[in-house]
C-alpha cells in the first residue's frame, strides 16, 4: 500500500472509530504528513471551542516575548490570585514566585489554572491574537483565560451537584447554552492549529528559542490522552496540548509526530470535538485510541521506508 493510500486507510479508520464511540458527536480532524506534504480532513469545517489546547499558544506568546528580549526565562513570577480551574499551584501558599521557564513548562505538563492564567495576563490576550495571525490562525480567537471560561459556564451551584446531576438532561442543556455563548470569543479550527505548531515549529522563533520550544512541549503530559496511549511505541512519540470542557462535552487534542530515533518531526495531528453525549471516560478512551492509530500509521510508514 503506497503511502498515502496508508494514511487515508487510517484517516478512514479514525472517522470510523469516533462515529462508533461517540455518535452523537460533532467533530474534526487534521492530519499533515510532512514526508507526502498531504492534509488529510474530516469531520465539520467549521469553528470549534478551545479547550486548554490553547496554553500553547499562550506559551508561544511567552516565548516569543523572550525571543524579542521583552522578557527574561528566569524572570520570575508572583504566585497570587484566585482560579477556579483545576491545578495546585494556588493552595501552595508558601510558594511565593516561579521562573517563567518553568511556568511555561508546568502549563505544558500539568496544565496548572492558575499558572497559565499568570501567563495569559503576562502575555496580554491582544498580543495573543496578534500572535495567532503571524501563525496563520486566521479562523482563531482567545479572548479569556481559564478562570473567566470556567465561571462562564459552570453551574453556580456546581459545589452542589449530586451525582445524578452529571450527564442528565439539564446537565447538557446547561452546557449546550453555556458553551455556545463561550464559542463567540473563544474558538479554532484543527486547520488553524495544525499550521500554527508548523509555523512553531520551522520559522517563528530564534534557533536558541526553537530549541527551548521543543524542550517546553516535549514535557511529560499527564492529562495528554495521546501520551498515556502511545508511551511504549518504540519509533513515535506525540507531544502537544490536551483539552477538555463541561465534563468532557468539549474535548480536543493535538500533537507534534515525532520520530524517536532522530528526534524529527514527522507531521502535525490535531482533533477536536463538541456535543459529546458520553462520559468523560468514554471521550478520553476514544481520543487515546485515535492516538494509537496516529503511533501504528507512522510505525508502518517508517517500515516501508526501510
Amino acid at each position: 500500500m503506497k503511502q498515502i493510500e496508508l494514511i487515508e486507510h487510517t484517516i478512514n479508520k479514525i472517522d470510523a472509530l469516533i462515529k462508533e464511540q461517540l455518535p452523537e458527536s460533532k467533530y474534526q480532524f487534521e492530519l499533515h504528513d510532512l514526508a507526502t506534504n498531504t492534509k488529510h480532513f474530516r469531520g465539520l469545517d467549521e469553528p470549534f471551542h478551545w479547550g486548554s489546547v490553547y496554553k500553547l499558544f499562550v506559551v508561544a506568546e511567552i516565548l516569543k516575548k523572550v525571543d524579542l528580549k521583552q522578557i527574561s526565562l528566569s524572570e520570575n513570577i508572583e504566585l497570587k490570585g484566585s482560579s477556579k480551574g483545576s491545578g495546585v499551584f494556588h493552595q501552595l501558599t508558601n510558594l511565593k514566585t516561579i521562573s517563567i521557564l518553568d511556568s511555561c513548562k508546568l502549563t505544558i505538563a500539568i496544565s496548572d489554572a492558575l499558572i497559565s492564567d499568570l501567563l495569559f495576563q503576562k502575555a496580554g490576550n491582544i498580543s495573543i491574537n496578534e500572535t495567532l495571525v503571524k501563525l496563520d490562525m486566521h479562523a482563531s480567537k482567545i479572548n479569556d483565560n481559564l478562570e473567566t471560561i470556567v465561571s462562564k459556564i459552570q453551574p453556580t451551584h456546581l459545589e452542589k451537584i449530586k451525582s445524578d446531576f452529571l450527564y442528565s438532561k439539564d446537565f447538557y442543556q446547561h452546557y449546550e447554552k453555556t458553551l455556545s455563548e463561550l464559542a463567540t470569543k473563544n474558538f479554532t479550527t484543527v486547520k488553524d492549529i495544525n499550521i500554527g505548531l508548523y509555523n512553531l515549529c520551522n520559522n517563528f522563533f530564534s534557533t536558541e528559542l526553537k530549541n527551548v520550544f521543543f524542550e517546553v512541549i516535549q514535557m511529560p503530559n499527564v492529562w495528554s490522552r495521546f501520551s498515556q496511549y502511545t508511551y511504549f511505541s518504540n519509533r513515535v512519540k506525540l507531544f502537544g496540548k490536551t483539552g477538555t470542557l463541561g465534563f468532557g462535552i468539549i474535548a480536543n487534542e493535538c500533537a507534534i509526530i515525532i520520530d524517536k530515533e532522530n528526534n524529527s518531526v514527522l507531521g502535525y495531528f490535531s482533533i477536536n470535538t463538541k456535543d459529546n453525549k458520553q462520559t468523560i471516560y468514554q471521550v478520553y478512551d476514544t481520543i487515546g485510541l485515535i492516538g494509537l492509530e496516529i503511533v501504528k500509521l507512522y510505525e508502518q510508514l517508517d517500515k516501508q521506508t526501510k
